[in-house]
C-alpha cells in the first residue's frame, strides 16, 4: 500500500509543479480556449485532448494537464489495491490535504451519483465543488470522485478540474471536456501493474491472486471509459463483420447500423434495419 500511495503522491507532486506559477498567473490576459482548440496526444499509459501549448505531467497512476500560465489544470490520478476502506468524499479529502502548495482547502458542496456494479465490484460515486489555494492563487474545482471497496481493501479514482475563481465559470465548458476526454489505453502497466511477479520457490499456487489483480485493473478501465462515455454522449460500438471499433455520439437509440460504404452510423429503437445494406453494430 505504501508504494501504491508514493505513486499516486508522486503524481500529486507533479500537479503542484504544474501549477507553480499560478500566484504569479492571476487572472490577466490569456489565450482564448475552445473545443476547436484541443487537439488530441497519446502518452505512455494515457491519451487525452488538450490545447497543444499545455504542460503534461504523466505517471502511471495518472495526467495532469495544465495551461502555460498555469490559471487552469485538468487531472486524472488513480490508486489502487490499497488496504482498508474508503468512501469518495474521504478519498476526496485524502487528496486535497496532500498536494504541496494547496492551502485552505475546503468541499463547497457534493452529489451523489448512482452506483455503478463493474465485474465483482461495486463502485460509489460523487461530484463535487471544491475551493482552495494553489501557491497563493485562489482555485474553485470540479472533481469526480470514486471508490470501490472488496475484502478489505479499496480501489480509488479523481478525475476533474480546476481554474482560478475569476475564470471558473467560463471555463467549465472547454475544461470538462478536456478532463473527460482522458483514457487511460495502457492498463498492462498502469498503477505498477507489470511489476506484480509470481512469487518464486513457493508451493502455493499464487494464479488467483495475479489474476484477482487484472479483473480490477479490467474493472478500473470499464468505469473510466463508461464515465468518458456518458460526460462525452458517445458510445463505442465494434462492427462484427470487419471487428472495426468505433466511437461515435449517441443517439439515445438501443440499436446502432453502419451505412453500406462509408463510416455513417444511424441509430433505431427497434432492431429493424433503417435501409438495405445496413450493417448492424453492437455495444461493447
Amino acid at each position: 500500500m505504501q508504494r501504491l500511495n508514493r505513486l499516486l503522491l508522486l503524481l500529486l507532486l507533479s500537479m503542484s509543479w504544474l501549477s507553480q506559477n499560478s500566484s504569479e498567473a492571476g487572472t490577466g490576459a490569456h489565450s482564448t480556449y475552445s473545443a476547436s482548440s484541443l487537439q488530441a496526444h497519446q502518452g505512455r499509459y494515457f491519451r487525452w485532448a488538450a490545447p497543444s501549448d499545455w504542460r503534461v505531467s504523466e505517471t502511471n497512476a495518472g495526467v495532469t494537464l495544465t495551461s502555460p500560465d498555469g490559471v487552469y489544470s485538468a487531472s486524472l490520478a488513480t490508486i489502487l489495491r490499497s488496504r482498508g476502506t474508503r468512501t469518495p468524499t474521504a478519498f476526496l479529502q485524502w487528496v486535497l490535504a496532500h498536494v504541496p502548495g494547496w492551502a485552505n482547502a475546503k468541499i463547497v458542496s457534493t452529489r451523489n451519483l448512482p452506483n455503478q456494479r463493474l465485474s465483482y465490484q461495486v463502485w460509489q460515486f460523487i461530484e463535487a465543488k471544491v475551493s482552495y489555494t494553489d501557491k497563493g492563487l485562489p482555485v474553485t474545482g470540479a472533481y469526480k470522485a470514486g471508490v470501490a471497496n472488496y475484502a478489505g481493501m479499496n480501489d480509488a479514482m479523481i478525475v476533474g478540474y480546476r481554474a482560478a475563481n475569476a475564470k471558473f465559470e467560463e471555463a467549465q465548458p472547454f475544461m470538462a471536456q478536456i478532463a473527460s476526454s482522458i483514457v487511460l489505453t495502457n492498463a498492462a502497466e498502469a498503477n505498477g501493474n507489470n511489476t506484480l511477479v509470481r512469487p518464486k520457490n513457493n508451493p502455493l499456487d499464487n494464479s488467483a491472486i495475479l489474476k484477482a489483480g487484472q479483473n480490477r485493473q479490467k474493472t478500473m478501465d470499464e468505469v473510466m471509459r463508461k464515465d468518458a462515455n456518458a460526460r462525452r454522449g458517445t458510445v463505442d460500438l465494434v462492427d462484427p463483420s470487419t471487428g472495426e471499433k468505433m466511437n461515435v455520439w449517441s443517439q439515445n437509440k438501443e440499436y446502432y447500423w453502419r451505412r453500406p460504404g462509408s463510416n455513417e452510423v444511424v441509430g433505431t429503437d427497434t432492431y429493424n434495419s433503417p435501409g438495405v445494406g445496413f450493417v448492424p453494430l453492437k455495444k461493447y
